[in-house]
């Protein structure tokens, strides 16, 4: 049996919180990943004989490797029933998974030095014919991150660039639109954009959608305010209306 008397009144009340979304705010060293990994054993004790499985995510690799050890150490073949694994992870798998739905192979390769980057990028500054000749990738780059992370799309780049005063906002987006083109065409994504494409899936497959609101009835978040609005969206995606 889990053992919850080493848990606070507060700590406890999390734990067995089962009224729906909840939101734990504490402060550093409160024990807040205490309380997410003692929730998602407890979780997996109450429902013996249960297929269903519990998602948990986080943003760095040590983070998720830690929530695994932990789990472990709660409850007996906790790996049957969890999938404790990074945003950028699980973004990963889903598309290989199910990216031929927006034009990716399996076997994508990810863009994880900068140098990959900008190389792809100055292909797609090249390709717009009238621009700023002493624009490059290094410039572009930072601006390119900020549009992919904050959901901007390539139909809406335009309007987001010129109500913001940006200059020469027609060549910016043009080239956002080619490179995140020339991403798909070469089977290659670089991070920002495979949060961004997992959302893309999402958004436009609703059979994925309930395929994996089906395998992962319970998802809970580690360091939830370090979320990016495109990371915030596929949370969305992946809750269910009547649970949300």
């Amino acid at each position: 049996m889990l053992d919850l008397s080493t848990l606070n009144e507060n700590q406890l009340a999390a734990v067995e919180w089962s009224e729906g979304p909840l939101l734990v705010l504490a402060g550093p060293g409160s024990g807040k990943t205490r309380v997410l990994t003692y929730r998602i054993a407890r979780l997996i004790e109450t429902t013996p004989g249960k297929h269903f499985k519990i998602l948990g995510l986080t943003f760095t690799n040590a983070a998720a490797a830690e929530m695994r050890q932990r789990i472990a150490t709660l409850v007996l073949n906790a790996d049957e029933r969890t999938l404790l694994t990074t945003f950028h992870s699980f973004a990963a798998d889903l598309l290989r998974q199910h990216g031929h739905h927006i034009g990716l192979r399996p076997d994508f390769t990810l863009l994880v030095q900068d140098a990959d980057r900008h190389s792809l990028l100055d292909e797609a500054i090249d390709a717009v014919d009238v621009g700023d000749e002493t624009t490059n990738s290094e410039k572009l780059l930072p601006l390119i991150t900020r549009l992919i992370e904050n959901d901007i799309g390539p139909a809406s780049a335009l309007q987001v660039l010129q109500s913001s005063s940006m200059n020469n906002s027609d060549f910016l987006a043009q080239v956002y639109a080619n490179y995140r083109q020339l991403m798909i065409e070469r089977n290659s994504l670089d991070f920002p954009a495979l949060i961004a494409e997992a959302l893309c899936l999402l958004e436009g497959q609703v059979g994925v959608r309930k395929q994996i609101q089906r395998i992962y009835p319970y998802i809970c978040v580690d360091e939830f305010q370090d979320t990016n609005l495109t990371q915030y969206k596929i949370l969305r995606y992946l809750v269910r209306e009547d649970t949300r």
